[in-house]
């Protein structure tokens, strides 16, 4: 009862050994209580699953500091210390039973509440972050928060310290366990519902000030008829095209703001949110970006195809113009295997809750854009929830099924993966170009051009039309 983490790691590595099993080395987790990370941690894989090993512990607290003295407790007092009762359960080896010290733990986990065994506000108070945890169990459990819990979520002391007080890396860890978990709309709904939403997805004050008070609302809109139509149109998503598309559709309201970055240059703030007020992978932040622009071309697309006379996408595509061709293939490049995202999100952007917000031209889009609600919130279906309405998702459904069978009939579902039929060198020597240069490049783009307008073309027919191309250009 009085050894830390890392020193009974140490004896279960020995025992592993001394019965010929794998050992591996515990990871040390230090603690840093100025960013209320109290206990030092050691973690250490056993037959394929990761474990955490920390002491008991029993905390005080000096006049006027918030940073606890950590001491070696009881079972009851590392209880009282933990952040929720249903985690508050131990469970004895000796006789085989579970204690809860709480008294109340074991009844919250069959009931499902999620309640602290001390004051809430001192809970949230002790770890900020621990109101992340709270919305991540209660989403991911269907769990119901108790009132006391709902209340010292909303306090805004307790989401200053979340702001101030935790490393935006333990946020975006809690982040990204929402969006990998099986609710993640539910999870952004109760962060919006306890107006947590700017405090997690934070923004210089200054563009926060720009925004309208509902935001956030329209935000998780987006994110939920997004998810709606994903489920709609059948369509299975790994965890990773699942991140990537529903925090580009949580930030698509925000895809026209700008904030400064680094060297005081204009970046968007989607990006900005991803990359430093969750600490996600750059990855992530690009792809945000880029789907809000290739998912305003997907549209412009659609918009084009829908246009076009017959019904049937195979009569479409003998009658397509070769830009369209031309212009949905560059779109699919863009994109590569993550294409179809871009289509799903569209649709979502002819909602009204997509509007733009944080420029000068939102507050006149949103205005029009906006239907009557009798709560006076934007975006807000009919029955005054925040949940998508069933003709909203079938339209945007409508929409992802026109892109991707133009795709399909246009033969270009893979032209992401296309050799060029030309590289640099073959079109420099076809056109007798004596050095690569910005001419080079043009004739090589129209080669492309020409290959996704003909996904069956010959290279025989390719290089006439760049010559024809190049004799035109010239002239």
């Amino acid at each position: 009862d009085t050894m830390l983490g890392k020193d009974f790691a140490e004896l279960v590595n020995q025992h592993l050994s001394s019965q010929g099993k794998e050992v591996r080395t515990a990871a040390v987790i230090q603690s840093n209580p100025e960013q209320s990370k109290h206990l030092e941690t050691a973690r250490l894989k056993i037959s394929g699953l990761w474990i955490d090993l920390v002491n008991l512990r029993s905390e005080t607290y000096a006049q006027g500091s918030r940073i606890p003295t950590m001491e070696f407790g009881t079972p009851e007092q590392d209880a009282l210390r933990r952040d929720f009762t249903i985690n508050s359960l131990f469970y004895n080896i000796n006789k085989g039973v579970v204690e809860d010290f709480t008294g109340r733990g074991i009844a919250d986990l069959r009931e499902g509440i999620i309640r602290t065994p001390l004051s809430p506000t001192e809970t949230f108070l002790d770890d900020p972050l621990r109101v992340l945890r709270a919305v991540r169990f209660a989403a991911r459990f269907a769990c119901d928060l108790e009132q006391s819990v709902e209340d010292a979520a909303a306090n805004e002391q307790v989401q200053a310290a979340l702001g101030q007080k935790v490393s935006k890396e333990r946020v975006g860890a809690e982040l990204e366990g929402m969006f990998n978990g099986p609710s993640p709309v539910e999870s952004m709904q109760l962060l919006q519902r306890l107006s947590l939403f700017p405090v997690v997805f934070a923004l210089p004050p200054a563009t926060q000030k720009a925004l309208p008070a509902d935001y956030a609302l329209a935000c998780v809109r987006c994110m939920a008829t997004t998810h709606a139509l994903v489920q709609a149109a059948g369509i299975q998503l790994d965890k990773e095209e699942s991140r990537f598309l529903l925090m580009a559709a949580l930030l698509l309201p925000l895809r026209g703001c700008v904030v400064l970055g680094p060297k005081n240059k204009p970046i968007p703030a989607s990006a900005a949110i991803v990359r430093e007020s969750i600490k996600w992978r750059t990855k992530d932040a690009d792809m945000a970006v880029l789907l809000h622009e290739t998912a305003q071309q997907f549209l412009d697309i659609h918009q084009q195809v829908a246009a076009m006379d017959g019904s049937d996408a195979t009569v479409r595509a003998q009658n397509a113009p070769e830009g369209l061709r031309v212009q949905l293939g560059m779109v699919i490049r863009k994109l590569k295997q993550h294409w179809h995202l871009g289509a799903l999100l569209a649709p979502i952007l002819s909602t009204p809750q997509a509007a733009p917000v944080g420029t000068e031209e939102s507050t006149t889009a949103a205005t029009a854009a906006a239907p009557s609600s009798s709560t006076g919130q934007r975006g807000v279906t009919a029955a005054g929830g925040n949940e998508p309405a069933s003709e909203e998702v079938v339209r945007c459904k409508e929409v992802y099924g026109t892109l991707k069978a133009a795709a399909s009939a246009f033969g270009l579902e893979e032209c992401w993966q296309w050799k060029p039929l030309l590289d640099g060198k073959q079109v420099q020597a076809l056109l007798e170009l004596q050095k690569p240069g910005p001419e080079l490049g043009k004739a090589m783009g129209e080669a492309l051009n020409w290959q996704l307008a003909h996904p069956s073309g010959s290279l025989e027919e390719c290089q006439q039309h760049v010559k024809e191309w190049w004799q035109k250009h010239k002239a």
